[in-house]
């Protein structure tokens, strides 16, 4: 098992519970959570993920 840092620990935890919940995609899961724990995520990429995810669950 591989240790992760806090950040990527929190990051996983959320990014699992917005996959759940249907807010972003499964697919992105692992590219979202290194973005979010390196401080790379911009607000620009969250609101493109939620509208692909809206996208994609309206299909």
């Amino acid at each position: 098992m591989v240790d992760r840092t806090p950040s990527e620990q929190l990051a996983t935890r959320s990014i699992d519970r917005l996959v759940a919940a249907g807010l972003v995609r499964a697919e992105q899961r692992e590219r979202m959570i290194d973005k979010i724990a390196s401080g790379a995520m911009k607000g620009s990429d969250w609101r493109l993920e939620i509208e692909l995810s809206e996208d994609t669950n309206r299909a």
